[in-house]
Order: structure tokens, then sequence, then C-alpha cells
């Protein structure tokens, strides 16, 4: 299942980018779109949990007048609140407290239809490149119902694409194994790369699009040898050539930097020793 998208080698991730007190203004986030755009690298991948909604509604007013120049991936499958108009700042505290119940995900077909249509209302646009579900439990991949949601999303032109966002290799294969996806993103650290390789080149070979998150873990941040340049040059080589890697910045000159080490990636024999140090 190929994608005639042009992808481009680094996306912008937007986690933080509406995030309850950290949200970057307006004029920032443009600023940043500029960039990408000047850098040709269109590509943007957000969420409708993201700030509750708030992300897609920043990203629709920044893209005003040029939506088309820019490649569009969000995903659901996390609860939120959904109010509008003066109520709208509740939707965070409604998350939170979703999550604290134990009640934070679901992936019925008709809920998630409805988040999808909420999106592209948000979003301002008639269309998403990709649509993925966000972190589903395999019980849900094995269903069969997901086939049926990607089929008439896409009958509906309201993605171009489907596919599913996960950490978890078990998911990610079984919907691979059950042909359900065109783009698949997941984890791209070094800890990722021992449990993932194997469905990374089984994208490749099938030309399923691969879009790489998270690639600066924590964990591997306290040790001084790895450094942000190192982590995303080790990334680059261990991912497939085509894929994208996210950089969940708001400072122009951070996305910079990050194309400039996916550019130019380690030698594939050094990345891997490097990932299986760290597993």
């Amino acid at each position: 299942m190929g994608s005639s998208i042009d992808w481009a080698r680094c996306g912008l991730g937007t986690g933080t980018l509406a995030s309850l007190g950290r949200a970057l203004p307006l004029a920032g986030v443009r600023r940043l779109l500029d960039t990408m755009l000047e850098l040709g690298m269109p590509t943007i991948d957000t969420a409708d949990s993201y700030g509750s909604g708030d992300c897609e509604c920043l990203l629709a007013k920044a893209m005003a007048g040029r939506r088309e120049q820019f490649n569009l991936v969000t995903k659901a499958g996390y609860r939120h609140g959904n109010l509008g108009g003066p109520l709208r700042p509740l939707n965070q505290f409604i998350k939170k407290g979703l999550q604290r119940m134990g009640k934070h995900r679901c992936f019925e077909s008709s809920y998630l239809e409805r988040c999808i249509h909420h999106s592209l209302k948000r979003l301002k646009t008639d269309r998403v490149e990709a649509f993925l579900l966000h972190d589903p439990p395999l019980d849900v991949i094995q269903s069969g119902s997901v086939e049926a949601l990607f089929a008439k999303i896409k009958k509906q032109g309201s993605a171009l694409h489907t596919g599913i966002s996960s950490g978890d290799p078990e998911v990610l294969a079984a919907a691979l194994e059950r042909g359900l996806c065109d783009v698949i993103q997941s984890p791209a650290g070094l800890s990722a790369a021992g449990a993932l390789g194997g469905v990374w080149a089984l994208c490749e070979s099938r030309s399923i699009h691969v879009i790489g998150n998270h690639v600066f873990e924590p964990s591997l941040l306290n040790d001084p040898s790895l450094t942000h340049e190192r982590l995303m040059k080790a990334s680059a080589s261990l991912l497939p050539k085509s894929a994208t890697i996210l950089c969940g910045t708001g400072n122009p000159n951070h996305f910079r930097s990050t194309l400039a080490w996916i550019m130019d990636p380690m030698p594939r024999e050094e990345a891997w020793r490097l990932a299986a140090g760290h597993r």
C-alpha cells in the first residue's frame, strides 16, 4: 500500500504546542510553519487529544490561506472534552478527569468517526493526508472493525491514508498482518530499535510509510555521551530511508538543526551497536 504523498524526511510533532500553560503564541506557530516550508518539510503530526482540540485549532489559524502546502496527520482514540466557545478551556480538565477515572480511551467506530469529523472542523479542512488510531490495544486491531472504519473514512474522502500509531510491536505487527496500514507511527529512539526493527523493515519492503517519534528518550538523555545530535543521527540511520522523523519543537532554529542531523545520519552499523547497548 504505497503512498504518493511527499512526506519529507523531517516533520513537526505538535504534542506540546497547545499544552495547558505552555501553548505557543499564534505568531510563533506561523514562524515555525514558515521555516518548515522554507526547508521543504511540510509534514505536521497532531492529534485531537493534543490540547484537547486546541492544537488543531491553533494549526488551522497558522495554516490559513496555505493549507494545501502541508501534509496533515491526525490521530484519535484518547477521550477529551469537546466544549466550544467560552467553555473550551474546560476541555483539558475534562481530559485529565477521564484519565484519572481510567476512561481515557475509546476505539468504538462511531466514536472515531465523530473524532475525525471534529478534527476536520477544527483544522478547517475537508481531509487530512493520514488518520491514525492513537495507541489502540491488540483486541481492537483483531476485532475486524478497523478495516470497515478505514474503508469508510477513505471512501468519504476524510483521509487519504490510514494507519496505526503505537509503540507496541505486537499491535503494529498485527495491523500489518491484517493489511490495515498505509502509514505507521512508532517510537524511534534507541531502546525501541530492537523490538521495532523488524516492523520498520517490513514497512520498508511493503512501501508503508513510517513516522518516527520520541527520539529523545528521557532515560537516555542522562548519558552525557548521547547528545540530541547523536540520538537523532542514530535514529535517522535505523529507520527506513524514506521515513519521516518528528521534531517536537516550537523553535524554528531547533527544527533547522534537527533536519541537518537527520540528513547526515551516522553509519548504520554504528547506530545498531549503539542501539544494542541501550535496550
